[in-house]
């Protein structure tokens, strides 16, 4: 009997673990993302933690040996802690340490901040443990802010992951200053905000934010001049399938986004949105969304060894 492969998950957030089953599936997402404002500030980091220990092992159980998380609250960091006394079941993490600032002013300074604190990289117990940036979203972080990560990253090569493009209300927001997704955000932002002007990856791209070290994630609302730049500038592209069929969405954008030479790669998101951590089951539902899309190409997006920025061949 052949091995089972190895995973790569490319795109996490454990510390939602918590939060499996707590919102229905198929809400509008700002909605959505509401109430998983509201059910973030409520939990407990005790019990953050445990469902993200439990979430981590179900990650080992079904293959994945490589992940790439995104961190906020700091839960994944203090599992790193304490991986001498519960070792990580991992080859490989990557942590993300998640930036959301509305505000320009001291932007530049809180990115300086936050990369200087960021540890170099180091092995804990058997797991080799990295770290990188992720400015939440362009509608969630300032020009300034994402101008300075792009900056630092480059100085200093680390990764940058960005949630961009995931829907169309994201990018009436950036374009025109309107829509659902503006109203929900509008208590957060400074009184003079103003919208860009722009769409996501024109904005991210003005400011330097898209280049060979950015993972963008989702790219649902994308047109194909968009992904010719995306392919253009290097960057890579995680889509969620899991996430995709949560929340009902229309067009899986993997197909055009592969036929353009982007390099792609697969990630559950988080259980707050998804069924399982499962990247068989991603692959299996990547399939389902892009028919036209081999099998054997897909599987190369998650199985490490073939899933790598880079590696991507687009068949």
């Amino acid at each position: 009997m052949a091995d089972s492969p190895s995973y790569l998950n490319a795109h996490c957030h454990l510390e939602l673990s918590l939060l499996k089953g707590a919102i229905r599936p198929g809400l509008p997402f700002v909605e959505w993302l509401e109430k998983i404002v509201a059910l973030k500030r409520a939990a407990k980091p005790d019990d953050l933690l445990v469902a993200a220990r439990a979430a981590m092992q179900r990650l080992h159980e079904t293959g994945t040996r490589v992940l790439w998380d995104i961190d906020s609250l700091g839960i994944v960091p203090h599992m790193v802690q304490q991986a001498e006394t519960t070792p990580l079941p991992l080859q490989s993490l990557t942590i993300f340490r998640e930036l959301i600032r509305f505000d320009p002013v001291d932007a530049a300074a809180i990115v300086e901040v936050s990369a200087k604190y960021l540890p170099d990289p180091c092995d804990v117990v058997n797991t080799e443990v990295e770290y990188g940036l992720s400015p939440h979203a362009p509608y969630t972080t300032s020009r300034a802010l994402l101008q300075s990560v792009a900056g630092i990253a480059i100085g200093r090569r680390f990764p940058v992951c960005i949630h961009a493009a995931e829907t169309a209300e994201e990018n009436e927001m950036l374009e025109k200053g309107t829509g659902p997704l503006r109203d929900f955000l509008n208590p957060f932002l400074p009184k003079d905000w103003k919208a860009p002007g722009k769409r996501t990856m024109e904005y991210l791209d003005d400011c330097r934010c898209l280049n060979e070290r950015t993972l963008l994630v989702h790219c649902n609302d994308v047109t194909d001049d968009e992904i010719a730049l995306i392919a253009k500038r290097g960057a890579s592209v995680v889509v969620c399938p899991g996430t995709h069929v949560y929340f009902g969405r229309g067009e899986f954008p993997l197909a055009r986004l592969m036929s353009a030479g982007v390099n792609v790669l697969l990630g559950t998101d988080s259980l707050a949105s998804n069924e399982d951590l499962d990247m068989a089951r991603e692959i299996r539902l990547a399939r389902e969304l892009a028919p036209s899309v081999p099998i054997g190409s897909i599987e190369k997006l998650a199985v490490i060894g073939q899933a790598a920025p880079g590696n991507s061949d687009g068949n």
